[in-house]
């Protein structure tokens, strides 16, 4: 096995002045510094941000498309039309089903899912569905998380006689697909303030909108549904500022007091206590066990997983979805290690771009070998499954390079592409993959420097072992929830000294140190740093970066080090 340590530079912030850090509010001189670096600089954007409120929300109705959608919708509680809501099989395509389920529900409606399976159909709407539909005598379709390039798909919904409300957050296609409404705050005509917005939240200022509109459902309040879409928004990697900022808080809140079956089997099978459930545990331990299921098998499990109506029920869902995440686990280790093999025996390592083929790679996971390989070569990687004609294959990229505009400059190769600037997808024929990667040589040889090629670890703060204690952590709680452009806090500390080092997991992939600085202890855990065992004697002095958190045993709370990287001190 190849493993290959990846030196990363360490952006250490320049020091705020005591008056600078005054000018935003009276605050623990450590949580200004930190809001200071990350930009913040007026009082009042500082205030608000810190101290979240519910009214801090946005009116659903400057959505493009929204005053439409509830007149729609309108038309069909009226005359008790039947609907099918439509979504992605990733966790925010599942959430939004599952509220949206829920909320015509509330209405009586008669209303059936569809999520569509990853193999055989693909994502987004397809040909063979809307005809199926149809078939069914279907009213209404709205979709959640998908729709926005279904511009054919939509077209023959029209022919058929049906109407269609997309709700989506993808990019736009240039044209428009021709539904009764179309809602995207992303699209170029749309005076929404927040960009940010996954398909659940689309589909949560649509709840918002009916009831702006006096057309409320029954029994169903926010905080019934604010626990989907907060699990949807953290999966979905979407930015935890802004409203999202705020429906995840309230969301997490919801989610810790929640009595929905589905959500208290998921916690049991993921460790995680109720009550103590915060936007780390969900992006690491809940989600991906809903994305299991889409990635392998059926994501209609996880739906009825969420909407279980009984707790056994919920439980045999919830341990299906274990079982399948396990299975991903060990998919995604195989595919892994086989792509990085293939790219050292191939040389690829000598470039700027790694295009990695294998013989049935399980195109399900192939997303999460190429993410974790591109962290580990800090270059883009693509990885895909090569079958009988054609490959199936996604695209992780480094800051700086956008990988969906590489692919476009290779678009007449894909039979189909997507995505954004970290992440892609793509389908293309096999005879097609040599010019593809000499294509994408090319363009990574111009575009990509050798800086580029080293990780850049942004620290917020340098601290030393006497201001790390339990109300420096409570200080730091006002900044959460924590995530996608607002990460938890980084901090450095230097000469430190290595009381006891040991390995932890079943290699001794994991570190544990016990630290000393000054007259002050630490523990630490660092994920995945066990090569540094054998360098790390008793009384050898390290530099660490590393997160915060709170540690709780046998009744004690205590601060622990979640290590980010380290480097042996320099001699003096």
């Amino acid at each position: 096995m190849l493993n290959q340590r990846v030196m990363r530079h360490w952006q250490l912030p320049t020091k705020a002045t005591p008056s600078q850090l005054r000018s935003l509010g009276e605050y623990h001189p450590l949580l200004a510094a930190i809001l200071w670096n990350r930009g913040w600089r007026d009082a009042a954007a500082v205030e608000q941000f810190l101290n979240i409120e519910w009214k801090q929300r946005h009116d659903p109705f400057l959505l493009h498309d929204m005053d439409r959608a509830v007149e729609r919708i309108k038309l069909a509680i009226e005359h008790k039309q039947r609907i099918v809501v439509y979504g992605d099989f990733d966790t925010d395509g599942v959430t939004g089903v599952t509220l949206l389920m829920q909320l015509f529900k509330a209405f009586d409606l008669q209303v059936k899912p569809y999520i569509p399976k990853r193999e055989g159909e693909g994502y987004g709407l397809n040909l063979a569905a809307i005809e199926k539909l149809h078939q069914a005598g279907i009213d209404l379709l709205v979709t959640v998380d998908c729709g926005i390039s279904n511009a054919a798909e939509i077209s023959r919904a029209n022919e058929l006689g049906f109407d269609t409300i997309v709700l989506d957050h993808h990019q736009p296609p240039l044209h428009l697909p021709p539904a009764y409404a179309v809602v995207d705050p992303k699209r170029s005509d749309c005076r929404y303030p927040f960009k940010g917005l996954c398909g659940v939240g689309v589909a949560f200022k649509l709840y918002e909108a009916l009831w702006r509109a006096g057309i409320q459902p029954n029994n169903l309040r926010a905080r019934e549904i604010l626990d989907v879409v907060a699990l949807g928004t953290i999966a979905d990697m979407m930015p935890l500022t802004g409203e999202n900022r705020v429906l995840v808080h309230f969301g997490l809140q919801a989610m810790n007091e929640s009595q929905r079956p589905g959500l208290k089997a998921l916690l049991r099978v993921s460790g995680v206590e109720q009550g103590k459930i915060d936007a780390s545990s969900v992006g690491f331990r809940l989600s991906p066990r809903i994305n299991a299921a889409g990635r392998l098998v059926d994501a209609s499990i996880a739906y009825s997983l969420l909407l279980a109506p009984e707790q056994a029920q919920a439980d045999g869902f919830a341990d299906q979805l274990n079982s399948t995440n396990i299975e991903r686990q060990a998919l995604t280790r195989d595919v892994q290690q086989a792509a990085r093999d293939l790219a050292q025996s191939s040389g690829q390592l000598d470039q700027r771009i790694l295009v990695i083929e294998g013989e049935h790679f399980h195109h399900g996971v192939v997303g999460l070998a190429a993410g974790k390989l591109a962290e580990e070569f800090a270059r883009p990687v693509l990885v895909m499954g090569k079958e009988e004609h054609t490959s199936r294959g996604s695209a992780r990229s480094i800051p700086g390079f956008n990988i969906v505009n590489a692919l476009a400059e290779c678009a007449d190769l894909f039979e189909k592409y997507g995505g954004h600037a970290a992440a892609a997808g793509f389908t293309i024929a096999n005879q097609h993959i040599p010019e593809l990667t000499r294509r994408l040589q090319a363009i990574a040889n111009q575009q990509i420097s050798d800086e580029m090629m080293v990780p850049q670890l942004a620290i917020d703060a340098e601290a030393s072992f006497d201001q790390l204690n339990l109300e420096m952590l409570a200080v730091l709680e006002k900044m959460a929830p924590f995530g996608l452009e607002n990460p938890q806090p980084r901090f450095c500390s230097r000469r430190v000294t290595v009381i006891e080092a040991k390995g932890v997991g079943a290699e001794n992939q994991h570190l544990r140190l016990r630290l000393q600085q000054g007259r002050h202890y630490q523990t630490a855990i660092g994920f995945n740093l066990g090569d540094w065992l054998a360098e790390l004697h008793n009384g050898a002095q390290i530099d660490i970066v590393y997160t915060v958190g709170l540690n709780e045993w046998n009744g004690r709370s205590s601060v622990q080090l979640t290590l980010v990287d380290l480097r042996l001190s320099e001699q003096r």
